[in-house]
């Protein structure tokens, strides 16, 4: 139970079924096809207030399988049982819920006419034009090549998202696996998510857009952190009405989304002032290197990969992602990294970790060891770049 100026909320009821899922996606294919016009969306159409649960902690459970395809609002639903935390912004007051409505629309527009209404003093996102033409043109573009997987508001559930494995990524929290420094809050470069529309993302849904012209490129990616910023600011507030001890009245709503809006800038913008360094070259690492490495891998006392990737991610391990989806360990015997081979990204994953993934940093490690383990995980999949001895342990029978 939830109490929210003076009104007791109950959580916990049951969501619509499987067969409401299936009209839910059907009609939401309906309403984007027939409230378009040619160019983009009707002008009358709004980004929809969020309905779907919060999932503010994963349950500490070890999960044995993904949910099932077109179930992941069923699974959100167990998640209170299995000692998560959710919460369901749909029982919040209409009142609360009308109020949220009228302030995002003031601060962001509509999917027609997108804006960001942000102060005039505030930093710029380096990279990023939020003019009214470049974000309605962006909006343009990614009706036509993502809203099918990613959503109208960007949260992951468009008509063919929830039957993707891994689900579309939901940009509502404002949280990117592609990002690299913690510091940054889980917010991407504007390169990372340039080369994710560049070279889309291995082992997932996600195609290549290499076709696209730069200024395309440069237009979804503005409309992208248009929607992100939308998401995360309706996701905090959310949180904040349903905090107990929160003195949030309704009056204060247009001032506490304001408060969101200006803190998910300022990482976006930090974002674009932290730089990947460049690492050592291991681009031909020596074989005592890889040696080095290995041990590291295997380590109980060091960063323990071998605990999630066991069997170096051949066997079928999974995780809870912070948006309550289910992922695999990666399997780096096959060399498919989502983000890029290069040495310094894998090095900057190890070293903070991977955000939201549940991947952990590695800050204690010295440079000497981040490089021997990035030379180890780079020559892992390719069993004659392994030491004799490694590689008869990890592929047993190759010559």
């Amino acid at each position: 139970m939830h109490q929210v100026r003076g009104r007791r909320i109950p959580f916990g009821n049951r969501w619509c079924q499987f067969s409401a899922t299936i009209i839910a996606s059907l009609f939401s294919i309906i309403i984007i096809s027939c409230s378009s016009s040619v160019d983009g969306y009707n002008p009358t159409l709004r980004y929809p207030i969020r309905n779907d649960l919060l999932v503010v902690q994963v349950p500490p459970i070890v999960p044995s399988t993904p949910a099932a395809p077109g179930q992941l609002d069923e699974s959100l639903q167990q998640f209170r049982k299995l000692g998560g935390l959710t919460l369901n912004p749909a029982e919040l007051p209409p009142t609360y819920r009308q109020k949220l409505q009228d302030t995002l629309d003031a601060l962001f527009g509509s999917p027609a006419s997108p804006a960001i209404s942000i102060e005039p003093h505030s930093e710029p996102i380096a990279g990023v034009d939020f003019r009214s033409d470049r974000l309605a043109e962006g909006s343009r573009l990614y009706r036509r090549h993502c809203v099918q997987c990613h959503g109208l508001s960007g949260d992951g559930r468009g008509p063919t998202g929830p039957w993707i494995y891994p689900y579309p990524r939901d940009f509502r929290l404002g949280i990117f696996k592609c990002s690299t420094h913690a510091e940054c809050q889980g917010k991407p470069s504007v390169a990372a998510l340039k080369r994710i529309l560049r070279q889309g993302i291995p082992g997932s849904s996600m195609p290549i857009f290499d076709r696209l012209s730069e200024t395309d490129i440069d237009a979804i990616i503005g409309y992208l952190i248009h929607l992100s910023l939308r998401g995360e600011t309706e996701y905090r507030v959310l949180k904040l009405l349903h905090d107990a001890d929160s003195e949030v009245t309704l009056d204060d709503i247009p001032h506490e989304c304001r408060a969101a809006l200006r803190l998910a800038w300022q990482h976006w913008h930090r974002a674009q002032t932290v730089q990947v360094k460049p690492g050592a070259d291991v681009s031909a690492p020596g074989l005592e290197q890889i040696r080095r490495g290995y041990l590291l891998f295997i380590s109980e006392a060091g960063p323990g990969c071998v605990k999630c990737h066991e069997d170096f991610g051949r066997a079928e391990r999974y995780r809870y992602d912070v948006w309550g989806g289910v992922n695999r360990v990666r399997d780096l015997t096959r060399g498919e990294y989502r983000w890029g081979h290069e040495p310094e990204w894998i090095a900057e994953h190890i070293r903070q970790g991977i955000a939201g993934a549940g991947m952990p940093g590695h800050p204690a490690l010295t440079e000497e060891q981040l490089w021997d383990l990035v030379a180890f995980v780079l020559a892992l999949p390719a069993p004659p770049r392994l030491p004799a001895e490694l590689r008869h342990v990890i592929y047993p029978g190759s010559p």
